[in-house]
Formats: C-alpha cells, structure tokens, sequence
C-alpha cells in the first residue's frame, strides 16, 4: 500500500478550526455485530476492478477505512485539477467542490476541502451516516468533472477512534476555560477541564443529515460510552460526541486526573470494542 504523509489538508484545518468554541440510520448493531479494527474477518470482500492508486484512511489516525459519520481523507495522484489548498468553508458542505465529487457506495459523501499537498491530492469528506458496514463493504468512487478517476474497496467499522495531532505527536486539545491549544509551550495542568477533537467516533443518539453542523440544542452524544486513559489513569468524561457546529468531528470534554505527573503524557481513547492509537498530552 502507498504511503500516506502526515500532512493532510484536512488535519492542518482542523487546528485552526478548533478554536473557538450525524447519526447513522441504522440501530446500533448488537454485540456480536460490531465490526472493528481488533473484529476477526472470516469473509472475503466482494471484488471490483480497482481504478487509480487512491486509498481512502481515517481523517485523524491515518489508517485504512472508513466509519459512518466520520471524516476521511483520500490521497492519490490525478484526483483533481486543483493545486493548492480549496476549503468548501460552509454549512452545510457541498455535495462537490472544484469538480470533485465522491460517492461511498453509491451515495455523495459530502466534501470538506480539495488540496495538492506533499505531491499528492488529498480529498477530505464526511462518510454518510448510513454507510454499511463490515470487510470490505464500502466502495469509494472519486470523480473529477464526472470523469471516473477512483473506485477502491475498504472497509467499514462501526467505530474507528482517531485524535487528531499536531507536530507528529501532540493531539488536538483545548483548554475548556480558554480555548487555547495544549502543547509543549501551554500544557494542560491536572484537574483542567480539557476538550480533545477526535473523529470515527460511531453512532449517535439522533438522526442527523450528511454534511451538517452537529446541533447544540439538544447536543448530539456517542452511544458508545467512551473512556480516555491518560498515563495509565482513567479520566473523567464529561460529554463524549458530535463538537457542535462541526461535521463529522467528535470531542470530548474531560477532567484530568488531579494527580498527573508532569511531563508529555500517552493519551488514549478505548471502549469495550477498540482504541485509538496513543498521543500526547503535555502536562505541567
């Protein structure tokens, strides 16, 4: 499989979006159905001819696949026409942007941004909540001014957790109190209230359309209840969902453990059924 660089459009705005401050249409699927990345495949996917190089991975862990709801990234050569960095910047995101249109089994997946980055396009969108799921259950086609120029295979999971990071390492976080991005030059301090924007979080406890900003009033939560462990300690979660008036972005507000060492702590989230890989939390 080609390599995927860490540079994605859709990362680098993502922290200049954080500041500041869909659900699938399916039923949750019971025990025996979920389908994540530690699930055992016993059947073999269906086959297409594949067209084009692309491969299609979580928007913030940069692994293969997909998950309803959450946001992904497609790199690849011969994408689109544009060069540079093209955001779509509304609400909701456009069905195609720069005459770029993607199509997860059949239904548009609404887009976030367009760019040629790091010699490769980069096309960032939202999965539709209704995405099936399962090995190899969803086929990703990408078109360029309705001209066909990707059709892979991959697969689906229920849930897919992915934190965003920064500088290779750092996730994406924010003090409650101010908003302000943690890191090596503003750690976090034990007993901050601290808001960490993730992604492939899963179903969700409405409805909500593809490509809309995730509601406030009622406030769209996980079914799943997720925890954070951070240094080998569990963290208080306060709210774990949709970041209002985001698309497809997650977040949780948490409180840290009161007696956290200082020190560039390991950050991760996991339910009964799967984890996201591990950042970095800075902690004074």
């Amino acid at each position: 499989m080609k390599s995927v660089g860490k540079n994605s459009l859709f990362a680098g705005c993502l922290i200049l979006s954080a500041f500041g401050a869909t659900a699938s249409d399916a039923a949750t699927p019971a025990a025996h159905e979920i389908f994540t990345r530690k699930s055992v495949v016993t059947a073999a996917p269906k086959k297409i001819q594949t067209i084009g190089n692309a491969v299609v991975v979580n928007a913030a862990s940069y692994l293969p696949g997909i998950s309803p709801g959450g946001l992904v990234t497609i790199f690849g050569q011969n994408l689109s026409n544009v060069s540079g960095v093209v955001l779509a910047g509304t609400d909701p995101l456009p069905q195609s942007l720069e005459g770029v249109e993607v199509r997860i089994n059949g239904r548009v997946a609404p887009v976030y941004g367009v760019a040629y980055a790091g010699g490769q396009d980069q096309i960032s969108v939202q999965v539709p909540y209704s995405t099936e799921i399962g090995p190899g259950a969803a086929e990703v086609q990408v078109y360029n001014n309705g001209a066909l120029v990707a059709d892979l295979l991959t697969d689906s999971f229920v849930e897919d957790p992915g934190i965003f990071i920064y500088d290779g390492t750092y996730a994406v976080a924010v003090r409650y109190q101010d908003g302000s991005l943690i890191g090596p030059n503003n750690p976090a301090h034990p007993g901050d209230i601290v808001i960490v924007y993730t992604t492939g979080l899963g179903p969700l406890n409405q409805v909500l359309p593809d490509g809309y900003g995730a509601p406030s009033n009622p406030l769209a939560y996980t079914q799943q209840p997720f925890q954070i462990d951070i240094n080998g300690e569990p963290a208080q979660v306060l709210f774990s969902g949709l970041g209002p008036g985001y698309v497809g972005l997650y977040q949780l507000n948490i409180v840290l453990p009161n007696d956290l060492p200082a020190g560039n702590l390991k950050f991760q989230i996991f339910d009964q059924y799967v984890d996201s890989g591990v950042a970095i939390l800075p902690v004074n």
